[in-house]
């Protein structure tokens, strides 16, 4: 990816922090909406799969404000944040706090697609709405991190944004800009997915997917390491 493009995309989301859970609080994304209500109903949809597949030691990559670590918390042997974004990390301590699971929770700055992490050490890794600002190759080397941080019989679990007529005259895929509430625009990149998206995605990225969830604006979908 261009690295202006990705650096727009790095500072949009680090600024956005403060206002960026009013996408499922308030049913306010970015942009024009004429159903709020279902934005916040999907994103409920959202909360119970994660509560549902997320358990034991979790890997929350990126992990934006923390906003899914409400579902998952409950379950939970060990937590680790990972986010590019100090911004958002401070969020997600914040909610870490809140729900009394700080002291089992580790906290990463660091770009998602170059993070080290350890072989074999995550029950559940939860990817929420990163894949859809990625692109192929980056999304290929992103899940061999993945598969080999996954424990035996460990799962992924993919939120994102879902291609459907809802999404009116937007592009499936290419660059837009994004308007923060103060009236900064920021450049990004942004892709909508399909379930048979991720049928195409299983080989090259060794991974056997299962659409959990299809709705009109958002997409589950859950993933383990193909044998």
């Amino acid at each position: 990816m261009d690295p202006r493009l990705q650096q727009s995309m790095n500072e949009y989301y680090n600024e956005r922090a403060a206002e960026f859970d009013e996408i499922y609080t308030l049913g306010r994304p970015p942009g024009k909406v004429s159903d709020p209500e279902l934005y916040k109903e999907e994103a409920r949809s959202l909360g119970h799969l994660v509560r549902d597949h997320c358990r034991g030691s979790v890997l929350d990559i990126p992990c934006g404000t923390g906003y899914w670590l409400q579902f998952y918390a409950a379950n939970c042997s060990a937590i680790t944040l990972v986010d590019q974004s100090g911004n958002m990390l401070a969020e997600g301590r914040e909610k870490a706090r809140a729900h009394d699971v700080e002291p089992i929770t580790s906290f990463m700055k660091t770009d998602a697609l170059e993070v080290s992490l350890e072989d074999r050490s995550f029950d559940s890794v939860l990817v929420g709405f990163f894949l859809s600002h990625v692109t192929d190759s980056q999304i290929e080397q992103f899940f061999l991190r993945l598969r080999n941080a996954l424990k035996p019989d460990g799962r992924i679990v993919i939120l994102d944004s879902n291609w459907t007529r809802f999404r009116g005259s937007r592009s499936k895929e290419g660059t837009t800009v994004r308007t923060l509430n103060d009236g900064r625009q920021y450049e990004i990149y942004k892709r909508y997915f399909e379930g048979a998206d991720f049928e195409r995605m299983s080989d090259a990225c060794e991974m056997d997917f299962t659409v959990q969830y299809e709705g009109k604006v958002y997409l589950g979908v859950t993933g383990t390491v193909r044998e």
